[in-house]
C-alpha cells in the first residue's frame, strides 16, 4: 500500500515534435512537374506538347496534372512564370526605373532555353482561356500595377506627358519582345528592354 510519502512515478515526458524543414513531397512533384514542362516546351514547342511526356519525365500521374492546373496550358504559363525573376531595384533614373520593371522577361529569355519556353506560354496564353487567365494575371500585378503608380510620378513631376493610355504604354514596352520571341523567334538581345523604355520616353516626355 502506498504512504503519502511514496514517490509517484513520473510519466515519461512528451517527445518534442520535430520541426519540418524542405518541401513537402507535393512541392517536390510540383516542381518536377514544371521542370519537365519546360524541357517538353522547349523541345517540342506549343502544338506539339505532351503532357504524357511531361507524366513520363516528371514520374508523376496524369491526374495530378489535371489536379493541380486547370489546363495544360495554365500549366505551360506557370511553368514560364517560374523562370522570370523578381525586379530588380530600378533607381532614381525614370528609364532605369521603367526598365525595372519589364527587364525580368528579358533576363528570362536571354537564360538557357527560356526563349522557347516563353515561346510556348505566350502562345498558350494566346489559345488557351486558363492559360491566358494566367498570363494577365501575372501581368497585371508585375508589371501593370507598378508600372501605372510609376507613370503617374512622372507625369506629376512632367518627366512625362499627362495624356498616355496605360494599356497602350504597357503594348509599346512589352510588344517588341512578345513579337521577337512568338514572330521573329529571334534571340533577345542584351539591353532590348532598356531601348524600349527610352523610345517610349521619347514618345511621351514632356517638353
Amino acid at each position: 500500500m502506498n504512504t503519502p510519502t511514496d514517490a509517484q512515478p513520473s510519466a515519461p515526458a512528451p517527445a518534442a515534435a520535430k520541426s519540418r524543414k524542405g518541401p513537402t513531397r507535393s512541392e517536390v512533384s510540383k516542381s518536377a512537374i514544371l521542370e519537365a514542362a519546360r524541357e517538353e516546351m522547349a523541345e517540342n514547342g506549343w502544338r506539339g506538347f505532351s503532357v504524357d511526356s511531361v507524366a513520363k519525365r516528371a514520374s508523376a500521374s496524369k491526374q495530378t496534372i489535371y489536379r493541380w492546373w486547370p489546363s495544360i496550358g495554365a500549366m505551360c504559363v506557370d511553368a514560364a512564370l517560374a523562370l522570370i525573376p523578381d525586379a530588380p531595384e530600378g533607381g532614381r533614373d525614370p528609364q532605369e526605373r521603367i526598365t525595372a520593371l519589364i527587364i525580368p522577361l528579358e533576363a528570362a529569355a536571354r537564360t538557357g532555353q527560356g526563349h522557347a519556353v516563353l515561346r510556348v506560354a505566350l502562345l498558350a496564353a494566346a489559345d488557351d482561356k486558363e492559360a491566358g487567365e494566367v498570363w494577365r494575371a501575372w501581368v497585371g500585378r508585375d508589371i501593370r500595377q507598378p508600372l501605372r503608380m510609376l507613370l503617374a510620378e512622372l507625369a506629376a513631376k512632367r518627366v512625362i506627358r499627362r495624356d498616355f493610355e496605360l494599356d497602350d504604354v504597357i503594348e509599346q514596352l512589352l510588344g517588341p519582345i512578345f513579337h521577337r520571341l512568338t514572330i521573329m523567334r529571334a534571340p533577345v538581345k542584351e539591353g532590348f528592354c532598356a531601348d524600349q523604355s527610352a523610345a517610349f520616353l521619347r514618345t511621351y516626355g514632356a517638353f
